[in-house]
């Protein structure tokens, strides 16, 4: 059994689909990175810390086979709103 198999595994295990598999497993890695960061990494450079180890781990997801693409677009464009509304609210004074 190879890395790339362990989605297959899981969902034959769970019985649940392939692609679910691959999201909750790929959850489970991203959290198991991001959670020691996001107690140690603190201020104002911890969110540019957790945004850059978030797209490492998840490109190398993607690299495996783990984590479907379409994840990473929505998790890019949920960010890019986050982002244009704090821009939208600084210019307003809202």
């Amino acid at each position: 059994m190879s890395l790339e198999d362990v989605p297959t595994w899981f969902s034959d295990a769970m019985g649940i689909s392939l692609e679910a598999a691959q999201v909750i497993l790929s959850i489970v890695v991203i959290l198991a990175v991001l959670l020691p960061v996001f107690y140690l990494a603190r201020g104002r450079r911890g969110l540019m810390i957790e945004l850059v180890l978030f797209f490492m781990t998840a490109s190398f997801l993607i690299g495996i086979g783990w984590l479907p693409f379409w994840v990473m677009i929505a998790a890019i464009a949920t960010m890019a709103l986050a982002i244009a509304l704090l821009g939208t609210r600084i210019v307003t004074g809202g």
